[in-house]
């Protein structure tokens, strides 16, 4: 449990009266590297949500160890109706990719200490200063992962531990 609050109000299009099913996945963020899906859930939203009352329930997460045996989420729904507000010839787009995209709360880049970036640079001195950055921001200002990260590209690019000749 990461403790992790996140907040992701949905807007049904101009079409749709509500929401019925949500699907949530939960990510592993990489560095450098596609994201892997670690757990998701879908939630059936009951009617009683419709009619003004609120979901507070918490429901398993399915994964690699097996439908329901990834831990669960807690997940609060409610359900208000908005008046529609229109202005004369507006335009409203929705882009359609055949999956509706999922609403993220972004996270705020926190400013990088020169001190965890001469840290790592002592740890990794081949590797260029602005990448050292780039990947601490990257990770969030979370050094230990950046560690982690820059070992993962050495290793990818034979540059690691194990690519050094030994000594003679």
């Amino acid at each position: 449990s990461s403790g992790i609050n996140a907040e992701w109000p949905l807007r049904p299009g101009p079409n749709q009266t509500s929401v019925r099913n949500i699907n949530i996945e939960i990510y592993d963020e990489k560095a450098l590297q596609a994201d892997t899906r670690i757990a998701w859930t879908n939630i059936s939203v009951p009617g009683s949500v419709f009619e003004g009352h609120t979901l507070d329930e918490w429901f398993p997460l399915s994964g690699k160890l097996g439908e329901g045996k990834e831990g669960s989420i807690n997940v609060i729904i409610s359900y208000t109706t908005m008046p529609m507000i229109t202005t004369p010839h507006q335009r409203i787009h929705y882009a359609y990719g055949g999956q509706a995209p999922l609403h993220q709360v972004p996270r705020p880049v926190p400013p990088v200490s020169e001190t965890d970036i001469s840290s790592i640079k002592d740890m990794f001195p081949d590797v260029e200063r602005e990448v050292i950055k780039t990947v601490l921001e990257s990770n969030h200002g979370n050094v230990e992962n950046t560690v982690t990260a820059i070992l993962q590209m050495n290793e990818e690019s034979g540059n690691g531990p194990d690519a050094r000749e030994p000594a003679a």
